[in-house]
């Protein structure tokens, strides 16, 4: 990709530099991929210590790939999908009804959004040093249901008896949680100074379902007057007249579902490796961790496994050259 492809990258820090097939994010920066970029080429990918690479809205997925790839520590690319709003709350019923009517129902409290979905990532990189980074593409938090609104309070007594309190609103569905977004990373190293188990030390992967939003609470229900005698017409009697029922509340919401997840794949392709294509043509499957920072005993005796015979293949070569 050339300079004049690449000029319409808009940069959230001024500092940011690049020129000629090469994208600088300096240290504690951030830059924004933005819809006209989701396919991107480049020479040479510097990412600084601390550098966050972030997604502007419209951004679905993303595609990157770089031949050399230097990366700090603390780097983060974060793909999360938006959370979802809350709810709206339902309506309170604030005046009271009229004498000897009962009251109305709270308004239902409106459903969460659905949280959005990760941005799906296709990376192809070039890895010639490797600080720390962290790779994110979990799905938004769907948004809480709203609050049921208030019952109308129940009519006062005049010759009847009172009206009932109004139930209070039913709270509103919570959103579903975001679709993780797929996460794809195709590497080789440029040197002999990064290998298989140091990638997966230091780099880790988070492709999990969104969070489920809580379904909101129900609404108070409405308060009624109490009974009371009043003057009869006839000799001063008194007559009982009964008051009003309370509201009942308000149902409470049901949550949503939570999103669904996903599990990153890695690959290094030994083909790509300068020197290595003689030794492997394809590339081999790497067993990923999801949002761990360990890797257990079994993963790590299979890639000492590999690199053994990635060695062997190499003493072998070097036995050939020198007969």
């Amino acid at each position: 990709m050339k300079l004049k492809s690449l000029g319409l990258l808009y940069l959230a820090v001024s500092a940011t530099v690049l020129a000629a097939d090469t994208l600088r994010v300096g240290a504690g920066e951030t830059w924004r991929v933005t819809p006209d970029q989701q396919v991107l080429q480049l020479d040479r990918l510097i990412l600084g210590e601390g550098a966050r690479v972030e997604f502007a809205e419209g951004v679905d997925a993303w595609q990157l790939s770089a031949a050399s790839v230097e990366v700090g520590k603390g780097v983060v690319i974060d793909a999360r999908g938006k959370d979802g709003a809350a709810g709206m709350a339902g309506e309170d019923r604030t005046l009271a009804a009229a004498d000897c009517e009962d009251g109305v129902k709270g308004g239902v409290g409106g459903k969460g959004e659905p949280g959005g979905k990760g941005v799906d990532l296709a990376l192809s990189l070039g890895l010639s040093t490797l600080g720390s980074l962290q790779i994110i593409s979990d799905g938004g938090a769907g948004g809480p249901g709203g609050p049921g609104g208030q019952g109308q309070h129940g009519g006062g007594i005049s010759k009847c008896r009172g009206g009932d309190g109004g139930a209070g609103g039913d709270g509103g569905a919570g959103g579903d949680g975001g679709p993780a977004g797929s996460i794809s990373l195709v590497y080789w190293t440029q040197g002999d100074s990064i290998d298989m188990t140091a990638v997966n030390r230091r780099v880790s992967f988070s492709s999990a379902g969104g969070e489920a939003g809580a379904g909101g609470w129900g609404g108070a229900g409405g308060a009624a007057v109490e009974g009371r005698y009043m003057r009869g017409s006839f000799g001063g009697n008194k007559k009982w007249l009964a008051g009003g029922e309370p509201g009942q509340t308000g149902a409470p919401g049901t949550a949503g579902s939570p999103g669904r997840a996903l599990q990153a794949q890695v690959q290094q392709d030994f083909a790509k490796r300068p020197g290595g294509r003689e030794l492997q043509s394809k590339s081999v499957q790497l067993p990923v961790l999801v949002n761990k920072d360990t890797v257990n005993v079994s993963q790590r005796v299979h890639q000492l496994e590999m690199q053994l015979k990635v060695l062997e293949q190499r003493l072998q070569k070097l036995e050939q050259q020198s007969r």
